[in-house]
């Protein structure tokens, strides 16, 4: 599919799909805060700064907007990106911009991990790999201009280094519709997890910016005049552990002059617990929370993925070495390896209560495309569907010593006891009790309107509103600077439980249902 462009003509209108709910989104607590989503299109911030400055660029986001067709008859281009959750709608923008003569070029992890996939047929051109590569940005821009988009274009080898990724362009966001921010500090991670596609889209030596790049951008958020958390998108911010001090460093100077205006989370691996150095700079620069992939409590289980720096490590002891550090600790786990029988469900059950994890994102074990894991299972012929990319959806793996029944029944049953909100809370109260808070900043206006939401649906008219004032209670006389921090997890709670037991525990049971039938 060829579209011709008018030259001269310079307008780009970027999109970001919609992404379905699920529990990374927080769609239930966002309105706590006023907010529409959790977190920003990062990666098309990140490209309008690769085009021509004189050029005209407009951002639509349909996590927080309508995509109206006045838009796309004002580009000359759509430029887009997601992941592979994000297909459908990805598939429904192309077909629109289509249907309006616009040509669409869509870059980012779907598009370069499964360049034919059906839902990109209606896309004039598809981007694998890195918009930062030398050569790849010059040479769309050139074909925009000219009017002759080619079908594809590659991304050449070595991966581009981060030093020539420019400053996002924060001044495009409607930033009051986030509940925060997002930063990207590295990509790469050197590890070989069997299910993981990082690997395979950023390769596996960790690229880092410059400590110099770090502070452009949280200069450059600060000037928009947001003050509130940022999430440091890295998928494993030590996998370099110098690079990521040096930049912590540079962090830490820059938030004393500013006087701390920012929180900051991010994802690393199990091994951050003996960086001491790195922990306590992280501190220091405002981090308060990281997400650990922490998977299983089985060993046989981890060294089939290819997990085996977990095994190095006492999860539980890292937990609570990293809390008494000050970074409170969020975990990922999955259920459904080879390795694994009926008893896992109880096993990883018990082994999230002994962390005292809150946030506890248990997953089916799902092929990505692109993995070692889909390949492996291809030969095997125990790959059943495409996956739709939601974690927290239906497995497409036959298992090995289960059935499907055994498995997906059990998964709900797991889901269900997490996301009770009794048990949740008390691993809150657990976690923060021995959480020694470091980083602290000031809390922003529209935070304060959050409490009173809190107290209002939470408090008052939710059906769990005794587990919510036990738990308050309760964090109140761990000490009550850590108040903010608990009314924080009280409302992504709000989420969980909602988004448990309207969406996809329902699921779940259409499936056993269907399954059983079968």
């Amino acid at each position: 599919m060829t579209m011709k462009l008018f030259p001269g003509r310079k307008r780009v209108l970027l999109v970001n799909p919609e992404t379905p709910t699920s529990y990374w989104g927080f769609q239930g607590s966002v309105r706590f805060v006023g907010a529409r989503a959790a977190h920003t299109p990062l990666s098309l911030l990140t490209l309008a700064a690769l085009l021509p400055r004189d050029w005209g660029v407009k951002l639509v986001d349909l996590n927080i907007q309508r995509l109206k067709d006045r838009d796309i008859a004002w580009a000359d281009v759509v430029l887009l990106t997601g992941m592979i959750v994000q297909k459908d709608s990805l598939d429904l923008i192309c077909r629109r911009c289509a249907a309006h003569d616009v040509p669409t070029v869509v870059g980012g992890p779907f598009a370069s991990s499964s360049p034919d996939a059906p839902e990109l047929q209606y896309a004039t051109s598809v981007v694998v790999g890195e918009a930062e590569c030398p050569g790849l940005m010059a040479a769309l821009i050139e074909d925009i201009v000219e009017g002759q988009l080619q079908r594809r274009y590659w991304a050449t080898e070595p991966k581009p280094e981060m030093q020539e990724s420019p400053v996002p362009r924060f001044d495009l966001l409607k930033r009051r519709a986030y509940c925060c921010l997002d930063i990207q500090v590295s990509r790469g991670c050197p590890h070989r997890c069997e299910f993981c596609n990082v690997r395979m889209l950023f390769g596996k030596r960790p690229r880092y910016k410059d400590p110099e790049q770090v502070v452009a951008e949280l200069q450059a958020i600060y000037d928009t005049g947001y003050r509130g958390n940022i999430f440091v998108v890295d998928d494993n911010f030590i996998g370099h552990p110098q690079r990521a001090l040096e930049v912590l460093e540079a962090m830490a100077d820059w938030q004393r002059r500013h006087r701390n205006p920012f929180l900051f989370y991010t994802e690393a691996d199990v091994r951050l617990a003996s960086l001491d150095s790195v922990v306590r700079q992280m501190v220091r620069a405002g981090f308060y929370g990281v997400f650990i992939g922490f998977e299983s409590p089985s060993a046989e289980a981890l060294r089939e993925a290819a997990k085996t720096h977990n095994l190095r490590h006492s999860p539980i002891e890292a937990v609570r070495k990293l809390r008494r550090r000050g970074l409170l600790v969020y975990g990922g786990f999955i259920v459904g390896f080879d390795a694994d029988d009926a008893t896992i469900f109880e096993r990883t059950k018990d082994f999230v209560g002994e962390c005292k994890i809150d946030f506890a994102m248990a997953g089916m074990l799902t092929a990505l495309p692109g993995t070692p894991l889909e390949q492996r299972l291809r030969k095997e012929g125990r790959l059943l569907f495409a996956t739709d990319g939601d974690q927290f959806g239906l497995s497409n793996i036959l298992p090995k010593r289960m059935s499907r029944l055994e498995l997906v029944r059990g998964y709900r049953k797991l889901l269900q006891y997490l996301y009770a909100p009794k048990n949740y809370f008390a691993r809150a109260s657990a976690g923060l009790k021995e959480w020694h808070q470091g980083a602290r900043r000031r809390v922003a206006a529209r935070e304060f309107l959050a409490v009173p939401r809190s107290i209002l649906r939470q408090g008052i008219f939710s059906r769990y509103r005794l587990q919510y004032w036990k738990f308050l209670l309760r964090a109140l006389f761990s000490g009550p600077r850590k108040l903010p921090r608990a009314f924080a997890q009280a409302i992504s709670g709000h989420h969980f439980f909602r988004y448990t037991s309207q969406v996809v525990i329902p699921r779940l049971l259409r499936e056993e249902r269907r399954l059983g039938a079968g």
